[in-house]
């Protein structure tokens, strides 16, 4: 009898430490995942209502309509304007070279619009002209790093 007496005490204590280890592992794993929330959440956060924000909405919506008269000026003149010609050549018929052969009257688009912040879009285009990229620097201003996180790309 006193056998059996001694390996049960034996058993509840094993039981005891098992309980105590599993109870530490969810603390750890809990404590884990708070550490990592609290430092991934913010910054995810903020860029998620930096997206939302009605200016950046009004910010994508114009830079579309820039874009899609971007693309009709490429479909009559085979290139999109060179960086130097920038945007005005959408309003404008260019005279720097390369200069449109087939520049439709009347323009690309009625006006080019200013940024709700009150700055104008910028525009770079690749030297042969294939491929353009349109943005605006955001809250943050033109004197700002074009990779900050404030600027708003055209997706």
């Amino acid at each position: 009898m006193r056998r059996s007496l001694l390996s049960s005490r034996r058993h509840s204590a094993f039981l005891f430490l098992q309980r105590g280890l599993a109870r530490l592992r969810w603390i750890l794993a809990l404590t884990v995942l708070a550490v990592a929330a609290a430092l991934l959440l913010p910054p995810m956060v903020a860029r998620f209502n930096h997206d939302h924000s009605p200016q950046a909405q009004a910010a994508e919506k114009d830079m579309r309509a820039i874009a899609a008269g971007l693309d009709r000026y490429r479909q009559d003149n085979g290139r999109y304007p060179s960086t130097e010609q920038g945007l005005l050549a959408l309003v404008i018929r260019p005279v720097r070279a390369p200069v449109p052969g087939n520049w439709q009257t009347g323009g690309y688009v009625d006006r080019l619009p200013r940024d709700p912040w009150n700055n104008s879009y910028q525009y770079e285009a690749a030297d042969d002209g294939t491929t353009f990229e349109l943005f605006s620097f955001g809250q943050a201003g033109p004197d700002s790093d074009p990779d900050d996180a404030h600027v708003i790309r055209l997706h």
